[in-house]
């Protein structure tokens, strides 16, 4: 078994509030964590692993906590499909259900990747666009000057 941090050692350790933790368990990002006798939240590596999965999604990839709670539920849906088809014995039909289903999840991730990938690719050519008159201004001006 994995060592278990406190709420403060977790909030520390990311740079957040333990508020942050708690609503983040309270909105369904995290599951219920383990509690000591004095009922004081305890995460466990798994936990800790989740968290920084929700915040690299969200500080780095600029995800919003309702896309990061979608994207955790696909993932989910994909563990819980590929344990099923690892361990089941399925038919031939049941195995091509499951594989269709993983196929769809797979697609939908893709597709919040693209739409992601879209919008930044937006926001780039528009701070070129203004670096580049921003260019153009700053030889005018130096020109003027000479």
């Amino acid at each position: 078994m994995g060592k278990d941090y406190t709420v403060e050692m977790v909030a520390h350790e990311f740079g957040i509030t333990p508020r942050t933790l708690h609503y983040y368990e309270e909105v369904g990002l995290l599951p219920q964590v383990g509690r000591t006798e004095g009922g004081h939240r305890m995460y466990d590596e798994g936990a800790v692993a989740r968290i920084r999965q929700i915040l690299q999604l969200k500080e780095t990839l600029g995800y919003s906590l309702k896309e990061i709670k979608r994207i955790l539920e696909v993932e989910g849906s994909l563990d819980q499909l590929r344990d099923t088809f690892k361990h089941g014995n399925l038919g031939r039909e049941a195995e091509l259900a499951v594989l269709e289903r993983y196929m769809e999840l797979l697609s939908e991730l893709a597709g919040h990747i693209d739409e992601k990938v879209d919008k930044l690719n937006s926001i780039k050519s528009s701070v070129r666009e203004r670096l580049e008159k921003t260019r153009d201004l700053y030889n005018e001006t130096r020109t003027k000057q000479d």
